[in-house]
């Protein structure tokens, strides 16, 4: 099992094995006042084989502070079970969306929601917490 894409967006869904994401690419998170929720979605397209997609996965994900602190940890099992449409030697790519939504950031600062996929390397993905008022584009005036 190989993570080929994964990405903290605004908002992600599964339908008919295809992935649809908004606002992928989610960097920042500006809030009015903290703790405040992430508000953000974990997006990520899974490839592996035919004889792979019968047997389970886990796929964890881990909220961390910038001194490494765990804020949150989630996970998901899945087992995609017998296909039969592939081409010999083609790989099955399955979407899977983790929702970070309501986790709570204790407070502005760096942060990061590690994937940690089963026998492969960790996913770092970086997050910044910040005010509302300090965000650098975008500003409404009162």
């Amino acid at each position: 099992m190989i993570v080929r894409v994964a990405t903290l967006c605004d908002y992600a869904q599964v339908r008919e094995q295809m992935l649809t994401v908004a606002s992928a690419g989610v960097t920042r998170a500006y809030r009015e006042k903290y703790p405040a929720r992430m508000e953000v979605m974990l997006a990520l397209m899974v490839e592996m084989s035919a004889a792979d997609a019968k047997m389970p996965h886990e796929i964890q994900a881990r909220v961390e502070d910038s001194d490494g602190a765990k804020i949150a940890e989630l996970g998901l099992a899945f087992q995609v079970g017998e296909i039969f449409d592939l081409d010999p030697g083609e790989m099955l790519v399955v979407p899977t969306v983790l929702d970070l939504r309501e986790i709570e950031l204790p407070r502005p600062g760096r942060y990061q929601v590690v994937v940690v996929p089963e026998n492969a390397a960790e996913i770092p993905l970086s997050l910044r917490a910040a005010f509302t008022s300090e965000r650098p584009f975008g500003r409404q005036s009162d």
